[in-house]
């Protein structure tokens, strides 16, 4: 019975998504770079649940992958942070960096099936998030980064995935916002609900999501590394295009994280 649901997800997910038609006036997510333990297990990750297909392959180096205009760069290396090398006084441990990237997919329920039914570890699982008017669920890909997936509707019957939202975490979370709204014309949303979020802000510029996380101000200050909670691993760098950019390119935010806008 379950090499037989396997088997019918494993067909359903084996769809090809249709090509999405982005005006390129608009703020689109271009791409983003992984360090990884193992460029194999990540790659295998990758393809299996978001359907990325690989563009150049060369072992224990690195991985080119992409999905519709979205690509995706495995590089493999040992981003590390000792955990005793940084003890702050109250014993938190904090790194300023990207935190998660996100996207929608528009078989939301067969999805969370296939995770359920391989093992994936939930962040979080199935929670309505009011604020961003987007059913979601986050997972761990095989070294801890987290990924969330947003419930879009959609009559296609292929399986669509689309990058949608990033999240930064920042000690200096005021400045960052200023940064953001100014850099790159990022606007708050109207929380609808607060009861869960006195430490984040959400942002929106045309249809790219960004929530910001708001880090104590004891945190490190640095996004060589991967934030600390986890082994190995990081978000390395994301990038943006826009067609009609108000604004020049840059390769750095305000924190020094590799967020990159092209024209």
């Amino acid at each position: 019975m379950k090499k037989g649901i396997l088997l019918l997800l494993t067909t359903l997910f084996a769809c090809l998504d249709a090509s999405a038609q982005n005006d390129p006036n608009k703020l689109a997510m271009t791409s983003v770079t992984v360090v990884c333990s193992d460029i194999k297990t990540s790659a295998t990750w990758y393809r299996r649940y978001m359907k990325f297909k690989m563009m150049e392959y060369r072992p224990e180096k690195y991985a080119k992958m992409i999905k519709g205009g979205f690509r995706l760069n495995l590089m493999q290396g040992q981003n590390t942070i000792v955990l005793n090398q940084i003890n702050f006084s109250k014993g938190k441990k904090y790194v300023n960096g990207i935190d998660k990237i996100g996207f929608t997919v528009n078989q939301f329920d067969s999805l969370k099936l296939y995770l359920e039914r391989y093992e994936e570890t939930f962040v979080q699982k199935d929670t309505m998030d009011v604020n961003i008017g987007y059913r979601t669920m986050t997972v761990l890909d095989p070294d801890g980064n987290k990924i969330q997936f947003l419930e879009a509707a959609s009559s296609s019957k292929n399986y669509i995935v689309l990058p949608k939202l990033f999240a930064i975490s920042s000690s200096d979370y005021i400045m960052s916002l200023k940064w953001y709204k100014a850099k790159m014309g990022f606007k708050e949303l109207k929380l609808n609900d607060e009861k869960n979020i006195h430490f984040q802000n959400y942002l929106r510029k045309d249809d790219i999501l960004l929530e910001l996380i708001h880090l104590p101000y004891e945190s490190l200050e640095t996004t060589e590394f991967m934030p600390v909670e986890r082994d190995l691993a990081s978000f390395d760098a994301l990038s943006f295009k826009i067609g009609l950019a108000k604004t020049n390119a840059f390769k750095l935010d305000n924190n020094g994280n590799k967020i990159v806008l092209k024209h």
